[in-house]
């Protein structure tokens, strides 16, 4: 990982099935955006207490943009943690960072970074980082 995380959230979760692979066996790369989006989703509801509270109010979160860096290949078979910390935080978006650990050649074998935005489904503009996402992410923060 770059830098150095106050935190790193850490889910241990994801196992590759059969439906997983290409035809040589290897992890298919768009698995990791579909994982990116569970660890993503399971990290506020494991940090923030009122998460489904936050998510009902007209204030919504949606991926502005995401990449995905295949660092070598994985298998059916192989365990991974997906290991987060959060990168540049501005107003209305902050960017996350997601290292797939493979446990069985541990090592990094793919990383996903996203940058998240705020709009008010109202009116369709940017809206502040809700405050109980602020207090979170900001002890996850990992220097670039």
């Amino acid at each position: 990982m770059n830098g150095v995380a106050n935190r790193t959230y850490i889910y241990d979760k994801i196992s590759p099935f059969f439906k997983h692979t290409d035809y040589y066996g290897f992890v298919h790369p768009y698995n990791y955006y579909e994982w990116t989006s569970y660890v993503r989703e399971r990290f506020f509801q494991d940090t923030i207490p009122n998460f489904l509270e936050v998510i009902s109010r007209p204030i919504k979160m949606m991926t502005a943009k995401i990449y995905c860096a295949i660092r070598d290949n994985a298998s059916f078979g192989n365990d991974f943690e997906a290991r987060l910390t959060v990168g540049k935080i501005k107003k209305v978006s902050f960017d996350m960072v997601i290292h797939f650990f493979d446990l069985k050649q541990k090592k990094v074998v793919c990383e996903t970074k996203h940058t998240v935005v705020f709009v008010d489904s109202r009116d369709g503009s940017f809206a502040p980082i809700p405050l109980e996402m602020q207090k979170v992410i900001a002890g996850y923060v990992c220097g670039e």
